[in-house]
């Protein structure tokens, strides 16, 4: 199931929203017309999930039985614009130095325990949102990866029962400020610019992924690819991911967490190659069964 968060123009709204066939589906309305009650965005199914997806589940067969046509619910993409899948996330952890590949074009040594920092609410964007450059930015690099969607509170587990507090996941990009993000032995402030974690196009619910440490991943830069792996290349895997995170901080749902970037990032070109991200330039992340995300920045 991949699900949404969006507006329709011209309103403030955000709306939970099903893509199906590459259209969004108006749950709400749907779900109204079969005197089903489903949340009304996804942090309102994330602050109960079970009842909230089972609520939705309910929703579709019933329309399935009594052959109500889809169509007639879908919102037209003219008049359609993609809102942040979360809005304001307790967390929003990263891991870095997490594909191998990436860890060698980099020259650094490969770390035994997963590398944490974190981005806060400011730096998320949405689908097809404009990235802003801002004045003081000064190289500006991309970051395909995949994101864990928080589901469930939970601590302290280990990895067998780390997936059952995962919801789902989605795409992101770690837009990174290089300048910055060096200035100090802290990443963070070349992390943390506004609008520097575009996430989406959707959550994918784990149930609809075979296997998540299986999926290619592939970024391209206008039009031009620049990475492309798998998550199988992942240091940690996700269950570790989450269940080391565990250890030492309760995660809530929606709380997010990126999962690191392979190689391909303009840091690791040569210094006279490097041609950091501009004003007009599209970033382009695809992962096998989640999508495609896609920001242009200004």
């Amino acid at each position: 199931m991949k699900l949404i968060n969006y507006k329709i123009k011209n309103k403030s709204e955000n709306k939970l929203g099903l893509i199906e066939n590459n259209s969004v589906v108006d749950l709400l309305r749907l779900s109204k017309h079969l005197d089903i009650a489903v949340p009304k965005t996804i942090d309102e199914l994330l602050s109960s999930s079970h009842l909230g997806l089972e609520n939705i589940h309910r929703t579709l067969k019933k329309a399935d039985k009594l052959n109500v046509n889809k169509e007639d619910y879908i919102i037209p993409k003219a008049k359609l614009t993609y809102s942040p899948l979360i809005k304001k996330p307790g967390k929003i952890l990263c891991v870095g130095m997490n594909y191998v590949n990436h860890i060698i074009e980099r020259g650094g040594d490969v770390p035994i325990s997963p590398i944490f920092f974190n981005k806060f609410p400011n730096t998320l964007a949405a689908h097809k949102q404009e990235i802003v450059l801002q004045a003081n930015a000064k190289k500006v690099d991309y970051e395909g990866e995949l994101v864990i969607v928080i589901g469930k509170q939970i601590n302290n587990v280990n990895e067998k029962k780390a997936e059952d507090a995962i919801f789902g996941y989605t795409i992101g990009n770690d837009v990174s400020d290089r300048v910055f993000q060096y200035e100090s032995s802290q990443w963070l402030i070349g992390k943390s610019m506004d609008d520097f974690a575009p996430i989406g196009p959707s959550i994918v619910t784990k149930d609809s992924i075979d296997s998540v440490q299986d999926l290619s991943i592939q970024t391209r830069l206008n039009g031009k690819v620049v990475q492309d792996s798998s998550t199988k290349e992942m240091l940690f895997d996700v269950n570790k991911i989450v269940s080391y995170a565990y250890q030492y901080m309760t995660l809530m749902p929606g709380d997010l967490i990126f999962t690191g970037t392979p190689k391909g990032v303009i840091l690791e070109q040569p210094k006279e190659k490097q041609k950091w991200l501009k004003t007009n330039d599209k970033v382009d992340i695809s992962i096998e069964s989640l999508g495609t995300l896609s920001n242009v920045f200004v």
